[in-house]
């Protein structure tokens, strides 16, 4: 993926597209069915499982972004954006542990 000219940008565009579509598509899914099922009474094990889950999934679809955006500009070569992505990737991750260990 050479992001020299515009067609290795849309390419890294359509890749970070792709992986925001799907996690937004699959937490969606799972939240909604784990809703129905507990609206529904069934607020069993398998609803409970699909809300966390969907939860999951949509919390961590950004993260996924950014672990696209890094590798796409590491096979570019393009290291001022690798160092700055790296630095939004540290920043998330700290957070991360900041909310479970602070």
């Amino acid at each position: 993926m050479n992001r020299a000219g515009p067609r290795g940008l849309d390419d890294l565009e359509q890749v970070i597209g792709r992986v925001l579509r799907t996690g937004t598509v699959t937490s969606s899914v799972c939240l909604a069915v784990g809703l129905g099922m507990t609206l529904a009474g069934y607020g069993s094990g398998v609803a409970q499982f699909l809300l966390v889950a969907g939860t999951i999934i949509l919390l961590s679809t950004p993260v996924a972004r950014v672990v696209v955006s890094v590798v796409g500009y590491l096979r570019d070569r393009d290291w001022t954006f690798v160092t700055l992505t790296l630095i939004v990737l540290l920043a998330l991750a700290g957070s991360l542990v900041a909310a479970f260990w602070g």
